[in-house]
């Protein structure tokens, strides 16, 4: 196999996937491009906890690695992203890097495009494989075609807009929800740089001033933004609920499958009881 910039030969694929509990056969196919999404999603969760403790997210791949297939971390979407296309890569897929504007909270359609997902090119047809959107994101790869469906107990569609974004839906029972817009315009390992730099540092950055979780498994979803937990069931409401301190401190790994180590506990047990005093 030869170098790439996705690193394909420097990713440790059996930790990978014994990390992500994926038993079958790989190939360049789509059913383990099915079975890898699921995987992971079901295993890795999104997570800002190294931002929030102020310290470096590096985007190497040995970094990463070490992070979230050794220590049992998750990461955020440039982290999950850096290493999944090495997986891919080493793999034998074909694809490039995207980046999409988040439109789930805000509504706006025109924010930084701040997210970053692959287009996998498969029998003439282009998938979008987003392992790391979180609490609101695929489960499995969609069709990026306009009309294209994932159908089941989370249910997507892909809409073109006329000025050439496509929008992914996720089709909840009260209604689709627009989760981001984007274009298929190639990213590199270099502009997530720039993403994470953002990200991490900018003072309008939404992941770098409170704890932020998210995962995504069969048959439930969760999101903790501070204290505030969202928990969404396939044809139900999404409940929502404030965490007491210990319930929150025990969130990453109870809920979230995030192993900290105590001094990361208590540094966010300290952090929470300065801002608390902060509003006194």
């Amino acid at each position: 196999m030869t170098d790439s910039m996705w690193q394909g030969n420097g990713v440790d694929l059996d930790a990978y996937l014994s990390r992500v509990g994926y038993v079958a056969d790989v190939a360049p196919d789509l059913a383990t491009l099915r079975g890898l999404h699921a995987a992971h999603v079901d295993a890795i969760a999104f997570e800002n906890i190294d931002a929030i403790l102020g310290r470096a997210v590096p985007l190497d791949l040995e970094s990463v690695q070490e992070k979230i297939v050794r220590r049992g971390r998750g990461g955020w979407c440039m982290e999950q992203v850096v290493l999944v296309a090495a997986v891919l890569d080493r793999i034998g897929f074909t694809f490039t890097a995207l980046s999409a504007r988040s439109r789930i909270r805000t509504g706006n359609k025109f924010g930084p495009a701040v997210h970053v997902a692959l287009c996998v090119e498969l029998d003439d047809e282009r998938w979008l494989f987003d392992v790391s959107f979180g609490g609101y994101g695929l489960h499995e790869p969609i069709r990026i075609a306009d009309g294209a469906t994932v159908d089941g107990d989370w249910s997507f569609d892909m809409v073109r807009e006329p000025h050439g974004e496509h929008v992914l839906r996720f089709l909840r029972a009260e209604g689709p929800a627009e989760i981001y817009g984007f274009t298929t315009d190639a990213r590199y390992p270099a502009d997530f740089e720039i993403l994470n730099h953002f990200c991490r540092t900018h003072p309008r950055s939404p992941f770098n001033h409170r704890v932020i979780l998210q995962r995504t498994q069969p048959t439930v979803r969760h999101v903790l933004i501070g204290n505030a937990l969202t928990e969404i069931r396939p044809g139900e409401p999404a409940s929502h609920r404030e965490l007491d301190e210990d319930e929150t401190l025990s969130a990453p790994e109870k809920i979230f499958g995030v192993t900290l180590d105590p001094t990361e506990v208590q540094s966010l047990k300290t952090m929470a009881g300065t801002a608390g005093a902060g509003r006194n």
